[in-house]
């Protein structure tokens, strides 16, 4: 199988669970490009998400375009996957605010119409806020594919790596 995943990883301790996750696409014959908010940053180093992948992670857009040559009409991804998905990038990107790595790869991939997946993270008072679930139903309307979160402990934890791959690999494969 052939494609390539673009991997946004936003500022949620579920972070740390990036790195298998990466390590499973990868073991399923996916390329990864990893890119990072300055958030995420501060959760994990972008070394690691690097050792995963074997490519250089996105830590900032460079003349280089990167978002572009990625999620542009003509790049080089299959789909972007935002995991963890935060409830700022979410209601930024519902929203259409680009001002991180993350929310530009997405506001490119929207108007290339490549494939979105958000994996939701975060305490689940946010999550439900009004707010937020407006967002993610707006999201939803224009195509981005939600992958539920599991409820436990009051917290909207991402869903489990399997899970996230077979959605994955079947956006992939259409």
């Amino acid at each position: 199988m052939a494609g390539k995943i673009v991997l946004g990883v936003c500022g949620s301790v579920a972070a740390v669970n990036t790195v298998n996750l990466v390590r499973r696409l990868v073991k399923e014959g996916l390329e990864v490009e990893c890119a990072m908010t300055k958030a995420a940053q501060k959760i994990i180093h972008p070394n690691v998400l690097e050792w995963a992948s074997g490519n250089p992670v996105i830590t900032e857009l460079t003349g280089e375009v990167e978002h572009v040559k990625l999620c542009g009409a003509n790049g080089s991804a299959s789909l972007l996957l935002i995991c963890p998905a935060t409830s700022n990038t979410i209601s930024k990107i519902a929203n259409g605010i680009d001002d991180t790595v993350v929310t530009t790869l997405a506001a490119t991939a929207l108007g290339s119409k490549i494939p979105i997946i958000m994996v939701p993270a975060m305490h689940i008072s946010m999550y439900d806020n009004p707010f937020v679930v407006d967002n993610i139903q707006k999201l939803e309307s224009k195509g981005v594919t939600l992958i539920e979160p599991r409820i436990e402990e009051d917290k909207a934890k991402i869903a489990e790596n399997d899970e996230i791959v077979k959605v994955v690999l079947k956006l992939v494969k259409e």
